[in-house]
């Protein structure tokens, strides 16, 4: 009972704290020479400085995607950011629709924080503000149907507050503490629609939270000058006026546009034709350093074995985070406080393991609450990839021996279950299933189809579901492609059964 009041004295606290910023914050359109942001729709063209030169051309599919255009104050004293969203959203299935949803991700109470949303209008037209599912979903009915290939425009004025040093009570990607303010997933999100229907269901904190399609953004940030905005994608214009700054980034083409606001100092390096940048507290500044060199070595590799970055930049920033090591989202990776200052091992494959998941997660899409596997999984093998790359195979070996026996605990414990199995049904054996046995599924597809083979499904499988979702069943197809053999058995024993299988 305590706990409860506490909880729902904080949702008051929050509340005042979100009427008072919309009052208080800036919003960036009005900021001095920097382009209005909502003067036109949003311009592709200006996405390119976002992608390595030989990846222009991704932009042709630009149509299939979503556009964000954003203006937003963020006040760090008071862990909030206010603003407007539109939302350039196309209606891609064969139906009409009659309303949008919109994740309003800050509201999951996992996260400690507060997403309210002002006004919302639709093609000109104010429509009501209707919350569900305890404020995680926004709805909108529309003032007319939107017919199958017709685009509305959605503009939001929202405000959001994030937690003060909360990583032990919540998750840590949506905070503030020790110097940083983590803004994870802070803006509405459009929600997914599936073969006609819209996924709607809150996700679970036993994975990952945030399935989406790729999108693009153009967000206009306005911060004070003594800190400095660390988000996806790139600036492309920068102005200040001594007491704050005003930049505005654009994305590429992205699955979320997360936001980090810090006064730590930076080291950066290129790999590849990609900047990368570390961001510590100063008195680690050796973790820092290894951070850095590990993500750059992590980038060497994959784009060596899987296919290249397409990206301009990618981030490493130090966090305070009590529930978890490592934390990914596109182009920007979040790192517990504690591995900067233990041993550096750690901290090394903890990085990797997060840039791995630039491949699968961010540019390769699943269903991170339905299929936990395909990304964990892969994201886990990706490990013993970087350990032969950096390593050699003594060290890869090891890698896979941490796999064998978190797996083999499990089973040995009659907890084993087949790899595609939603995180709803993973009960106490979530790591073991979409991490460990995941990592081991995909090191037994190796030895099954040889290595040449192997090599051709993960750049195959990178290159055909760049920007898109892919499924179990469609690993499958590419690996039978890649090896032009049948894996019915291999499939069903590993993915959709739980026999007795083989440990590599």
């Amino acid at each position: 009972m305590q706990r409860l009041l506490s909880m729902r004295r904080q949702d008051v606290l929050l509340a005042l704290v979100a009427v008072l910023i919309c009052y208080s914050v800036t919003p960036l359109s009005a900021a001095p020479h920097i382009s209005d942001p909502f003067a036109a729709p949003l311009d592709v063209q200006w996405q390119e400085a976002a992608l390595l030169p030989a990846f222009s051309a991704d932009l042709d599919a630009a149509s299939q995607w979503d556009r964000y255009t954003v203006s937003a104050g963020i006040d760090p004293e008071r862990r909030a950011i206010a603003g407007r969203l539109r939302l350039e959203y196309a209606n891609r299935a064969a139906d009409p629709l009659d309303r949008i949803y919109f994740y309003l991700f800050p509201n999951l109470p996992e996260l400690g924080g507060r997403l309210d949303i002002r006004s919302a209008i639709v093609d000109d037209v104010p429509v009501r503000v209707r919350y569900e599912s305890n404020r995680f979903l926004l709805r909108l009915d529309l003032p007319a149907t939107l017919p199958s290939g017709a685009v509305a425009h959605v503009v939001l004025d929202f405000s959001a507050v994030a937690p003060l040093d909360a990583s032990q009570r919540y998750y840590a990607a949506f905070n503030r503490e020790r110097g940083v303010l983590t803004l994870a997933s802070a803006l509405p999100m459009a929600a997914r629609r599936v073969d006609g229907a819209w996924q709607l269901a809150t996700p679970l904190f036993r994975g990952d939270l945030v399935t989406s399609e790729t999108a693009l953004y153009d967000v206009t940030l306005t911060i004070p000058a003594a800190w400095t905005a660390v988000t996806t994608g790139t600036a492309i214009e920068s102005q200040s006026d001594g007491a704050s700054r005003t930049t505005r980034f654009v994305s590429g083409p992205q699955r979320d546009f997360t936001i980090v606001l810090t006064r730590f100092p930076s080291i950066s390096t290129d790999v590849d034709g990609t900047r990368i940048t570390s961001y510590f507290r100063p008195e680690n500044a050796e973790g820092g350093r290894a951070a850095l060199d590990a993500a750059a070595n992590a980038l060497r590799a994959f784009n060596r074995r899987f296919g290249p970055y397409p990206l301009t930049e990618l981030d490493i920033v130090q966090i305070d985070a009590r529930k978890f090591l490592g934390v990914e989202y596109p182009g920007l990776i979040m790192i517990d406080r504690r591995l900067y200052t233990g041993e550096r091992e750690g901290l090394e494959i903890i990085v990797a393991h997060e840039v791995a998941h630039q491949w699968w997660y961010s540019l390769v899409g699943n269903d991170v609450q339905g299929e936990a596997w395909l990304d964990e999984g892969l994201t886990s093998f990706s490990q013993v990839i970087y350990q032969e790359e950096t390593g050699g195979a003594i060290a890869a070996e090891r890698e896979l021996d941490g796999f064998r026996a978190t797996y083999l605990r499990a089973r040995q414990a009659g907890r084993d279950a087949p790899l595609k199995r939603p995180v709803s049904a993973l009960r106490g054996n979530y790591t073991a299933i979409a991490y460990a046995k995941g990592a081991l599924f995909f090191q037994a597809l190796r030895n099954r189809i040889g290595e040449p083979a192997f090599d051709r499904f993960l750049r195959d499988y990178y290159a055909t579901f760049r920007y898109r979702i892919a499924s179990s069943d469609d690993v499958r197809a590419i690996a039978e492609n890649a090896c032009a053999c049948d894996l019915n058995d291999f499939y069903r024993d590993w993915v959709l059964t739980a026999a007795p299988v083989a440990v590599p």
